[in-house]
């Protein structure tokens, strides 16, 4: 009886073990969701002595901030085993080369190793031209097998898993409106502005806002329909109220924008339908609001969402 108890127990434990690595496994994929993989094209390459090779990367998105991450290996074409020659490398973007390092295969024995690091601002990142990796052998010998990650057929075991990485940068940007803290809307009617900073790779919305209504009774607030509209096309709508008022059903509207063409135009349409107020100082932000009842706050764009 004893024995049948802790097979039991043993068999719990071991599923339970099992659920714990799969959990653990879909995090980790989780974690690394955002990382796109990187390629060189024609790789793997073979650079003879004292030549320069140039190839594009493939898998950077254009308009996209982030970081790049490039281990480089290669082999020495010769007979004699643990032989590491330097390379320069050249990380270019069309025509600015943004990183030199003349290094060693990141599986050598010596140093500095050919690891390439490169922060992407969004500045760079709407630049149009095209990733390159400019290599230079000087060295006396041929090399092969030259790659921004570990190949299937390259067999040699001293190189490790490698994998070159582009990881977007997915921290919020806060978005701002056309006329700021400025805009009016009369009673019955409805003004349109355009919104600025939602970008073209795709990522979450979302507008919060205040205003005030033009009336010398404190306190009195006035409810909103927000449309957000894409190239003229509505595609989501909230009705609330202002982020410093007393009412609980406050502007939040929420929108999981799709990739698309970068000249998308994006804008919000106000509607003060259901008052004959004049309502003043629309904004999507604080921004310059003395009242000291509106909190400080912002709308924002969060990519990778």
């Amino acid at each position: 009886m004893k024995e049948q108890v802790l097979k039991i127990l043993s068999a719990k434990l071991t599923a339970a073990a099992l659920w714990t690595a799969v959990l653990l496994s879909v995090l980790a994929g989780t974690a690394l969701a955002e990382k796109i993989n990187l390629t060189l094209k024609d790789a793997p390459l073979t650079i003879p002595k004292d030549t320069t090779v140039t190839k594009n990367i493939n898998g950077i998105p254009f308009g996209t901030p982030g970081n790049i991450d490039l281990r480089i290996k290669w082999h020495v074409m010769t007979f004699i085993p643990n032989v590491f020659n330097k390379l320069k490398i050249e990380l270019i973007h069309g025509s600015s080369v943004l990183v030199t390092k003349t290094c060693y295969s990141v599986h050598s024995n010596k140093e500095p190793k050919c690891f390439l690091f490169k922060a992407v601002n969004q500045l760079e990142s709407d630049i149009a031209g095209t990733w390159k990796l400019r290599i230079t052998n000087n060295t006396s010998d041929d090399v092969n097998g030259f790659n921004i990650l570990k190949e299937i057929t390259d067999i040699n075991p001293t190189v490790s898993a490698i994998q070159s990485t582009f990881e977007p940068d997915c921290s919020p940007r806060n978005l701002t409106l056309q006329g700021g803290g400025k805009v009016k809307i009369a009673g019955y009617s409805s003004v349109e502005r355009e919104l600025y900073g939602i970008q073209s790779r795709g990522g979450h919305v979302t507008v919060r806002g205040k205003w005030h209504t033009d009336v010398i009774t404190p306190n009195v607030f006035v409810r909103l329909k927000v449309e957000l509209l894409r190239n003229g096309s509505v595609v989501k709508t909230d009705y609330g109220y202002s982020i410093h008022s007393d009412q609980k059903d406050k502007l939040n509207l929420k929108y999981d924008a799709p990739a698309g063409p970068s000249n998308d135009t994006w804008k919000l349409k106000i509607s003060n339908s259901e008052s004959s107020f004049l309502l003043k100082d629309f904004n999507i932000e604080k921004g310059f609001d003395l009242n000291p009842l509106v909190p400080s706050f912002t709308s924002t764009f969060k990519p990778c969402s």
